[in-house]
């Protein structure tokens, strides 16, 4: 479940005082698409969601699949990495015709709440939160669902609807300073940018 934070610092100190603070993430993500949209409601159908990511010095291919939105049931596959063989992770996907998306940093810090891990993300275009838990078998999909939003609630966190997460959504991959195109570009110039992740 995810939504927009309206301030982040009583948010966060909220959450120092009621829940157990787990970690802190930094963390650049290169989120690729097969195609530049304006809207992403066009690429609603779309399953595959692609990303080459480092957090806190690690690297990963991440692969999360299925049908998306401001609340989802994905499944997630990671393949870690050697920070070392980023650039060549990049080019392996750019052989194999992944080459746009958009570049994303942000800082996260991790809570966890009566079981439910709480992520309250700063981004230096909007504050967001993510809330999850695993489940082992499906049928308790909707019963955790409700324990979720039951927790929101009690940190007057409010969900995005889905036309409110598609908004941001357009608005975070429209910044052309945000977004890549490697049949155009070169990633080392984009390295020397983002130096401090590596």
């Amino acid at each position: 479940v995810r939504g927009k934070i309206k301030d982040f610092e009583k948010t966060f100190l909220e959450f120092k005082k009621k829940a157990k603070f787990v970690k802190e993430k930094k963390r650049l993500s290169f989120i690729y698409f097969r195609e530049f949209v304006e809207d992403a409601r066009d690429i609603k159908d779309e399953k595959v969601d692609l990303r080459a990511r480092i957090t806190n010095k690690k690297a990963e291919l991440i692969i999360k699949y299925g049908d998306w939105g401001g609340s989802d049931l994905r499944e997630e596959i990671s393949l870690p990495i050697e920070l070392e063989n980023f650039e060549e992770a990049i080019y392996f996907l750019n052989c194999l015709g992944w080459n746009k998306g958009i570049i994303n940093t942000t800082e996260t810090f991790i809570f966890d709440y009566e079981g439910i891990e709480f992520a309250l993300v700063k981004n230096k275009n909007f504050n967001y939160f993510e809330a999850e838990k695993m489940v082992k078998d499906k049928k308790d999909i909707n019963k955790i669902n409700r324990k979720i939003l039951e927790s929101c609630k009690k940190f007057d966190l409010n969900p995005f609807t889905e036309d409110e997460f598609m908004e941001q959504i357009n608005n975070l991959n429209n910044i052309k300073e945000n977004q890549f195109d490697f049949s155009k570009q070169d990633f080392f110039t984009l390295k020397e940018k983002f130096e401090e992740y590596f």
